[in-house]
């Protein structure tokens, strides 16, 4: 009697369907990680998948800062400007001054920023000489400039300010001084701004003018220290200058010379 053989038995294995989650329930999530979370955690999550790239890198750049360092490594990263993640940064601070400055060839690129809201401009001893701020392609973007340097002129923010046709907030720290021979025409924009440290409005051909401009600029001047040194009787608008800054004016030095003889007063709070 011949053995019975067994006949093989086959399990029939299910197909597992991983469900797809919506992208809004995918932003939501890391929304919520890069409210709680640190950027390394956004990292590894935008390598998880292509679909959640976007959405981490609209974290991982909201903020940039620029030294001369970061930009090489951004541009070594980033070849084409076009085509890196410059459109995900809302706020951008750049270093003009000091150690670390950028180069000013850095300025040809940051028109890629297209959706910055605030420029930051930070350095020590001001704008290097031979940097030309009429020349710079700023984010029209921008809404809110902030000038943190130890010195600046009238004519830089102007230059500025030309690029910028959403500004409605400038805050300015440090010294804003005047150049001599140059000549200031009236901005005609009301900025909702602030100024900050101190106004030194040293020898000019004609102060007179360098005052209307600087009176045009905000609604609210806020200078802590104003020193003046002019070659004509500018007083009234010296006066002006004092009323405009009233609520946060510590010292003010006025002395004007004229025909060998100089006029000069000072008052403090």
């Amino acid at each position: 009697m011949g053995l019975k053989t067994k006949p093989p038995t086959f399990t029939q294995t299910e197909t597992v369907v991983i469900p797809t989650i919506p992208q809004e329930i995918i932003d939501e999530i890391l929304d919520h990680l890069a409210t709680n979370s640190k950027f390394r955690s956004l990292q590894a999550c935008a390598l998880t998948s292509k679909s959640w790239v976007q959405s981490c890198r609209r974290h991982l750049f909201h903020t940039a800062i620029f030294t001369s360092w970061s930009v090489r490594e951004w541009f070594e990263t980033f070849p084409v400007p076009e085509e890196s993640p410059a459109h995900h940064v809302r706020d951008l601070r750049i270093y003009i001054g000091g150690q670390d400055w950028v180069p000013q060839n850095f300025f040809e690129y940051t028109s890629w920023f297209t959706n910055v809201r605030i420029l930051t401009l930070l350095g020590r001893w001001g704008f290097p000489p031979f940097w030309t701020p009429s020349l710079w392609r700023l984010p029209r973007s921008v809404t809110s400039l902030t000038i943190e340097v130890n010195v600046c002129t009238l004519t830089d923010i102007r230059d500025m300010i030309a690029q910028l046709p959403n500004l409605d907030d400038l805050s300015l720290s440090g010294s804003l001084i005047a150049m001599d021979e140059d000549v200031f025409p009236g901005i005609g924009t009301t900025l909702g701004g602030r100024f900050g440290g101190k106004l030194a409005l040293l020898p000019v051909h004609d102060t007179k003018d360098f005052m209307n401009m600087l009176l045009e600029i905000p609604t609210g001047l806020r200078f802590t220290e104003v020193e003046i040194r002019c070659t004509r009787g500018c007083f009234p608008l010296a006066v002006r200058l004092t009323e405009a800054c009233s609520e946060t004016l510590v010292n003010l030095s006025y002395m004007v010379t004229r025909y060998g003889e100089s006029h000069s007063f000072s008052w403090s709070s």
